[in-house]
């Protein structure tokens, strides 16, 4: 609860006067020393479409997080949701596109053919697959969304937060958004830099081959992988810079307070992620 220097009455997150002893409330300290943590002003603020807040989020997250926390929508989150259910199934698509298949085509020569899986008939199954995981994870972040409102609810209400679950879903929502785009990143540098993996054909040869269950387990366990996975963990640190906002504007509390909160959820975020994954 943001509270007034001068009588300690409660006052609004956008109060610049407080409303019982009418005194005139300065900036706080964080405030001045960091601008980017200001209130916005009252001309800044006004009714912005799901679009504008997505991208408020990016660039102006003091003024989005205002409109969010004053009319709060799910659209927002929704999208959210589903660009990652997207980015997700372009991981299994990249990790496919890793996949060349070795066939001997003279066992006494031990000539060979290579082939990118995804380029021969039994790649369909491989882009089906992506194609099928869009729904499930789709669910699996509204899941994820609902249970971890809720905590981060719970865990505002314990601090003295106003906010309803409403607001709560999707301020929380809205702040999912630097996951994906780092995420999205990550697609791109797994994309260019990860090695190609070859699955050869069982034949006299080469008895047995190489299994698919190896070559996959090889790429989550590279170098190049944990490196998207550390990746992901660095856009916790954007998510708790906006919930600096987000538990500020939608739950009426001081910058400070606001900060202390988001870095107690960030390590709580940091060590599921890691414990899950």
């Amino acid at each position: 609860m943001r509270r007034c220097e001068f009588c300690d009455s409660p006052v609004p997150a956008d109060a610049i006067t407080c409303p019982v002893c009418r005194e005139q409330i300065a900036e706080e300290t964080l405030e001045r020393i960091l601008p980017m943590l200001r209130r916005p002003e009252t001309p800044d603020v006004r009714a912005l479409g799901t679009l504008d807040r997505l991208w408020g989020v990016i660039r102006r997250p003091a003024v989005a997080y205002r409109d969010i926390s004053k009319r709060p929508d799910f659209a927002g989150p929704f999208l959210i949701i589903i660009a990652n259910a997207l980015v997700m199934a372009g991981f299994l698509i990249a990790i496919s596109s890793k996949l060349t298949k070795v066939v001997y085509t003279n066992q006494t020569l031990g000539q060979t053919t290579t082939a990118n899986v995804l380029a021969l008939p039994e790649g369909v199954d491989y882009l089906l697959t992506a194609l099928v995981s869009i729904m499930p994870n789709i669910l699996i972040g509204i899941v994820y969304l609902i249970i971890g409102s809720a905590f981060a609810h719970l865990a505002f209400k314990i601090t003295g937060g106003l906010g309803n679950r409403r607001q709560t879903v999707a301020i929380v929502g809205y702040s999912m958004l630097p996951v994906v785009i780092f995420r999205l990143i990550g697609l791109i540098v797994f994309l260019v830099a990860m090695p190609t993996f070859p699955i050869y054909v069982s034949d006299g040869l080469n008895n047995g081959g190489t299994p698919l269950v190896t070559i996959i387990s090889n790429i989550y366990a590279s170098p190049l992988w944990i490196l998207v996975d550390y990746l992901i963990t660095a856009s916790f640190v954007w998510v708790g810079f906006l919930l600096v906002f987000v538990i500020r504007e939608a739950h009426n509390t001081s910058t400070t307070w606001a900060i202390l909160v988001s870095i107690a959820c960030m390590i709580v975020l940091t060590w599921t992620f890691w414990q899950v994954h």
